[in-house]
Formats: structure tokens, sequence, C-alpha cells
């Protein structure tokens, strides 16, 4: 190893002040846990666990199933008390651990309810996991006051890296046609589609759908970049927390709004949380003297720099993957989900799905309706994928009671406001084709 990469690679297990990391992990607890209270309040736990006759897993993980009956609230009462665990503190190791399987298991069973940041959430709890987040103003801290209230200075560089991705990517994600020509906003407020706020009625509906397009992509590529200098971290901040604000005033994202919000305060010094409170006493803060960085790095250490790099390299790259694809990944959808593509696309759709029994030469039409929930419905006429998976559905019901059907499907979509075209090749049998990772066929792309 070069002798400066050696010391860099040493400076990443300097300890540093755990303040900033426990803001987080607070942060983090707390709107899991409000969230859990949103999915009870609103019935999501039976619309979107219990109520639907099929779940669209996910490639290759599709053995991931909901609990039998209600048994779905208990999952959601364990995962709530592990998210308030952690948000205190409190048996923090096993708390976030199975906050991490629950929340996992739970983003696992259902595609059509897929958010980026329900992707990212999981993604922080794997990543709390390894970070000693409750050393510092935990309950678990006042039980062992003995702990050093620091963290290793790479677990502020992967935090702050992992939310850089997630704004950077979405900044590369919007340069596409139709989001530089103002769409799919421009249609939506046109229109007044269902979502528009009232405050968009008063703006002329071309200056807005621009003034959000171009603003998305400056402010999703100036941001991280803002945050990580240090002369420009608080406009970067402000400009963020501007942006998350809007977010929610115009588009009610949920709990992603607030999260990054707090997620952003990584990108500030490690001590800020008590730089800050030292300020509202009215008392000078002191730093403690600054640790040093071991001599040499442990064969954990590089174990951990190892696997460290294999996961900064799968975030790197999957979001790219959908250039692997032939078309348009909005048309395709594929490589659409894990690479924080967000409102980027909007999709109208009419769909017919026939079966052709050749034994018999009965032919009848699918109604997907009666199989499943109007949000999944939603996503079926959204995401080829998500079709084959039900016609594979359909195609197993019928060859359990003896039959061998013909499945085509005639899919008109505009995308975008553009003219409706077909979205499949209407010709074609899908009951032929299994899910894979390889590109689909049966796509006009």
């Amino acid at each position: 190893m070069d002798g400066r990469v050696r010391r860099w690679a040493t400076t990443l297990f300097e300890p540093v002040d755990g303040a900033s990391t426990a803001v987080f992990r607070m942060a983090l607890g707390f709107v899991i846990a409000w969230d859990v209270v949103r999915y009870w309040q609103f019935g999501w736990i039976y619309e979107y666990y219990i109520r639907p006759k099929y779940h669209f897993g996910y490639l290759y993980l599709d053995w991931v199933e909901p609990l039998p009956g209600d048994w779905m609230y208990v999952f959601f009462a364990v995962m709530g008390v592990a998210s308030l665990l952690v948000c205190l503190g409190l048996f923090y190791r096993p708390a976030i651990i199975v906050l991490w399987f629950l929340y996992t298991w739970k983003f696992l069973i259902e595609k059509s309810v897929y958010m980026n940041h329900y992707y990212l959430i999981g993604l922080l709890c794997f990543l709390f996991i390894f970070i000693p987040a409750h050393h510092t103003w935990s309950l678990d801290r006042r039980r062992h006051p003995e702990w050093s209230p620091t963290v290793p200075r790479w677990t502020i560089h992967l935090l702050r890296l992992q939310l850089f991705i997630v704004y950077f990517y979405g900044a590369i994600a919007k340069l596409n046609p139709d989001w530089l020509r103002g769409e799919p906003m421009l249609s939506a407020i046109t229109a007044r589609s269902p979502g528009v706020p009232e405050i968009a009625t008063h703006f002329p509906p071309a200056l807005l759908a621009y003034a959000i397009a171009y603003g998305g992509i400056l402010n999703d590529a100036m941001v991280p970049i803002l945050l990580s200098l240090r002369r420009t971290r608080v406009f970067g901040f402000i400009c963020a927390l501007v942006f998350h604000v809007m977010n929610e005033i115009f588009l009610s994202i949920g709990v992603f709004s607030y999260l990054m919000s707090v997620a952003d305060t990584i990108f500030f010094d490690p001590d800020w949380p008590r730089r800050l409170a030292a300020r509202w006493k009215g008392v000078p803060f002191v730093a403690g003297p600054p640790a040093p960085a071991p001599a040499s790095l442990r064969g954990g250490q590089r174990a951990l720099l190892a696997a460290l790099g294999f996961y900064v390299a799968f975030q790197l790259l999957v979001p790219l993957r959908h250039f692997l694809y032939p078309g348009y990944v909005s048309w395709t959808e594929e490589g659409h989900r894990f690479s924080w593509h967000m409102k980027l696309r909007a999709k109208e759709s009419a769909m017919a799905i026939v079966v052709h029994m050749p034994n018999t030469g009965v032919t009848f039409p699918i109604d997907p309706g009666e199989d499943l929930t109007d949000r999944q419905l939603r996503k079926v006429f959204t995401f080829p994928d998500m079709l084959l998976q039900y016609v594979d559905y359909k195609r197993d019901e019928m060859r359990a009671a003896g039959n061998d059907p013909v499945i085509t499907v005639e899919w008109r979509c505009s995308l975008n406001g553009q003219p409706a075209r077909l979205l499949v090749d209407p010709k074609a049998d899908l009951a032929k084709f299994e899910p894979s990772i390889l590109p689909a066929p049966g796509i006009n792309r």
C-alpha cells in the first residue's frame, strides 16, 4: 500500500466526536417510528400487506412474504418499538439489527409500495448496524459511562457519501429530454391533476414547470458539492432545507423531506451539536484534544476497508445499470428502481389482457382489477416487469387447473403527455416469459 494511501486509510479510523451521528441516529429512529404510526393510522398495513391476494416480490427474492393474517400488525408493532429504542439509544445493537431486518423484510414483500426513500432508510439502517452511534447521547451511554463518546471518522464519511449519491444521481437522472422540457410537471399543472396543490394554480404553468425542472437539477447537482465544502456548507444546507420544504408543500412526499433535513447536518463538523448547545447555553465551547489516528492498520480494519469499498462501488454502479438496457428507462422501467429516479415520469395507460386456450379454442379477457388492489393496479399499468409477474401468476393459476394458456396484452401508453403507443408487442405470448435480470422480451423499445 502506497505511503500516502496508507496514511489516508489510517485517518479513517481516527476517533471523532460522535454527537452528529447521535443526532442522525435519533432522527432515523424517530422518522421510522412516525412512519409506523402513519401505516396504522391510514390502514396501510392491511391495504398493502394483508388484503392483497398476490404480492409482487422482487426478482430472486420473491420468497419474502408477509406474516399470515393479522400477524403483520404485530410485525409493525415490533418494528415501531425497535425504532424507538434506536432513537433513544437503548439496547441499541440488537435494536438496530432487528429494525434493519424488519424494515428490509417489509420493503421486499411488496414491489408496488417501492419508494426511493424507503430504499434509502433501509440502507441507512444497515449502515448504522456498524456505527457506534449509541456512544453519545443515549440511554446505553448512561449505563456505560466508560465508553468513549466518539466514532471512527469513516462513519462520517460513509454517511456523507451515501447522501451525496442520492442527491447527485438524482441530478443525473433528470438530464433526460422529458425533464428538460418541463415534463411531467407541465402536463400535471396544466391539467390540475390530483396531487397538484392549490398554490400551483397561481403561477403560469410553463414558468412553474421549468422552474421546478431546472431548479431541481441545479439543486440536486450543487447541494451535495456545497455541503461538502467547508466555506459553502451553511449555504448548501439552507438550499437543501428550502428544497425539502418546497417538496413537502408541492409534493407531500411524507417522511423523506423531514429525514433529509436532519440527515444533511452530517456534513457539518462532527461536534456541531455540542457547539450549538454551548451557544444556546451562552457558555464557551471547549473542544477536547484531538485523538491521534492509529499508527497502522490491523487485519480487521483492512477487511473493513475492503467491505466499505465494495459497498461504495455497489452504490455507485447500481444506479447506472439502466444504461446497459436498450431503450429509454422511463418507458421500459428497466433499471428504474434503486437508481434515485424521482418523480421523473407520468404514464397514462389503457390495457387489454386476453387469454387464448389452444386446447379448447376459447378466448376471453382478464380484468386485473379482480385480483389486484388499486395501488398494485396503478403500478402494473406503469411497470412492464410487474405486468409480466401478473401474467405469470394467472398462467400458473390456469396451469394448475390443467390448461396451458397463451396470454397477450395490448397496452397503449402515453409517457409524459406524448401520443400513446404500444408498450409491449400485442402478438407476444407473455405467458412464455419468466422474469429475468436480462432485457425483457416483448417490449416495444
